[in-house]
């Protein structure tokens, strides 16, 4: 008995060593000016950064290492809380992101400071998982808006692809208050 339970310590204590580990490969992305953090699994590189020259706009790229994902990280500041459905509607319009149709409905989430809304968008070509998300700080000087997008080829899209998504945009976290 005294052995097994010397064993189970030894084991938990290697599970926590190796999740440590893992933890440490992960790349924490923050932004102090547009108030958001997103952490990245082990693997992925920033291929770009650009802001506005009012400083009123970020755009962030990022490419998986196996080259078959990328994500577009937007973030705008605002003086107000931007309506979600107004936000959304002019980037799915907006020609120069080339947002695929969207097939099927919004998810929504309500975090009380933050809310969200995610849907998945096809073609041939590609398929995207894009979150909305927009800070509800009325009594804040700026209020946030972003749009997180996974963009994958059709071909290299599947459980697993879904499951990363999922597991990425769940780190993302405005940080606004």
């Amino acid at each position: 008995m005294r052995y097994k339970i010397i064993l189970s310590f030894i084991l938990l204590f290697l599970f926590f060593i190796s999740s440590q580990l893992s933890a440490q490969n992960n790349k924490v992305v923050t932004d102090v000016a547009f108030k958001f953090t997103v952490t990245l699994p082990e693997g992925w590189e920033n291929k770009d950064m650009k802001e506005t020259t009012d400083k009123d706009a970020i755009s962030y790229s990022f490419e998986s290492k196996d080259k078959k994902m990328a994500i577009m990280l937007l973030a705008f500041k605002l003086s107000s809380v931007k309506n979600i459905d107004d936000f959304i509607y002019n980037l799915e319009k907006d020609i120069s992101l080339n947002i695929p149709p969207k097939s099927g409905d919004y998810s929504e989430e309500d975090s009380g400071r933050y809310d969200m809304k995610n849907a998945h968008y096809k073609d041939n070509k590609f398929e995207e998982t894009i979150y909305y998300f927009r800070t509800k700080l009325p009594d804040a000087p700026n209020n946030y808006v972003y749009m997180l997008r996974f963009i994958t080829e059709a071909k290299d899209y599947n459980s697993d692809t879904e499951t990363l998504v999922k597991s990425i945009a769940g780190t993302f976290t405005p940080t606004a208050e």
